[in-house]
């Protein structure tokens, strides 16, 4: 009975982190602190790629067209931020990842969409896990119409799990990976061999830079994940790569059909091969294992890092624990008691206690402000631009967080939020404006 509540459990929160109910709270024009903008004639120099979290879902599958991730959700509403950014000018395009893969495989995946290329997970990579070196093929389709160069920047926005996405890529970018240029010398991807200035600015909001205890809660008992994906094999045998809403593109780890292929065998090697991996979403959210990546994760000197931050919980008395806000997307609930019989104690040698208790419903607030490797040249953007401070590119800039609002009150809700157009708009705005 324990084992199979688990189940259940983790379930749920695989569906937590990519289900937008049409209950949740709109975004508070009090609290958003931007600016209103002038969007006549909006002029940007680079283009901004989207890139969703965990259990997101991208322009390819059928259910975008009725409640795009960003700005739908699966609220059921067509309002879509990135076609809002492109009728007024700012060039802009939503990316589609694996929603379940690990952040090292979603920034090969990503790379190969923009590049219009097979994506190439690294010889070296791929066989430390356990998986097939080659995925998906873009050629012919790149995400931005034209196959991108790597001198051409771009700005890169990554909600929850894709703001780790895009922190790796633009690492990877920057400085490549010498176990790959060892491993396949000149038949290494140029995404491993680096020395590229490519991303203008990485825009993270609501982001686990630092993981979450609840990736703790449900991956450290680890019978529910391997149930979770066993169900993903079967899935890939009865359904195939698209599950609900979702193309699952699990195919380098046997589990989901390869592409072109309309169904894959139960396969119990693959299961446990994905098992013990620690290549997946679930190990890269843990403490434990956003610390792996964040020691593999460098600061691009010529990049512009911001991160924006939600907070969902209250203290209704001092010293009192964190307690979720009852307008939040009601599946926060359960993970919010998660977090709350958390507080005081210690997963992966943190403590849970101060920021780490206040949450967004799934983040830490201490986890999405900017990287705890990176904390002490981290600032706050408000302070350095009241001080008159030159934004620096290679350090991080946090807004001020938004209080009162959810994980994915970034993504929409049910009624179009009225102040939503103006948060990104403003979001453009500081990262065009050097």
């Amino acid at each position: 009975m324990k084992k199979f509540l688990s189940l259940i459990i983790i379930t749920a929160m695989i569906l937590s982190f990519s289900t937008v109910s049409a209950s949740a709270c709109e975004l508070p024009q009090n609290d958003m602190q931007v600016r209103l903008v002038n969007k006549n004639n909006f002029v940007t120099d680079y283009p901004y790629v989207f890139v969703h979290g965990m259990g997101g879902w991208g322009p390819s599958n059928q259910f975008y067209k009725l409640s795009p991730y960003w700005g739908g959700g699966l609220s059921l509403s067509n309002n879509d931020f990135v076609k809002m950014l492109n009728d007024q000018g700012v060039e802009a395009y939503a990316a589609e990842v694996g929603p379940l893969n690990s952040a090292w495989d979603r920034a090969c995946e990503l790379y190969a969409q923009l590049t219009g290329t097979v994506v190439d997970y690294g010889e070296a990579h791929s066989k430390a896990h356990n998986h097939d070196r080659y995925g998906f093929s873009y050629e012919g389709v790149p995400l931005m119409g034209n196959e991108w160069k790597p001198e051409d920047k771009i700005n890169l926005v990554g909600h929850s799990f894709g703001g780790e996405t895009i922190r790796l890529f633009t690492s990877l970018m920057a400085y490549g990976c010498k176990e790959e240029i060892t491993a396949t010398g000149d038949d290494t991807s140029p995404l491993f061999m680096g020395g590229h200035d490519s991303v203008h600015s990485c825009i993270t909001l609501s982001s686990p830079h630092n993981g979450t205890q609840v990736a703790n809660i449900l991956y450290d008992p680890s019978y529910p994940l391997y149930g979770v994906v066993f169900l993903y094999n079967v899935i890939g045998s009865t359904l195939g790569n698209n599950f609900i809403v979702f193309s699952l593109q699990m195919s380098h780890f046997g589990l989901t059909p390869a592409q072109g292929e309309r169904r894959v065998n139960i396969n119990m090697q693959s299961v446990t091969d994905y098992y013990y991996a620690e290549d997946n979403c679930y190990y890269d959210l843990t403490i434990r294992g956003a610390k792996e990546l964040n020691d593999i994760i460098k600061l691009a000197p010529n990049t512009y890092y911001y991160s924006y931050s939600t907070s969902a919980t209250y203290q209704p008395y001092e010293n009192s624990p964190h307690i979720i806000n009852k307008t939040v997307t009601p599946i926060f609930y359960i993970s919010s008691g998660m977090m709350l019989l958390s507080e005081g104690k210690t997963y992966d040698g943190v403590t849970i206690e101060g920021n780490w208790a206040s949450h967004d419903g799934i983040v830490p607030l201490a986890s999405a402000l900017y990287p705890s490797c990176d904390a002490a040249t981290a600032k706050s953007y408000e302070e350095s631009i009241a001080n008159g401070e030159i934004i620096e590119p290679g350090r991080w800039y946090y807004m001020k967080t938004l209080e009162g609002t959810d994980h994915f009150d970034f993504c929409g809700t049910k009624d179009y939020p009225t102040s939503a157009d103006d948060f990104y708009f403003s979001m453009v705005e500081v990262a065009n404006s050097r």
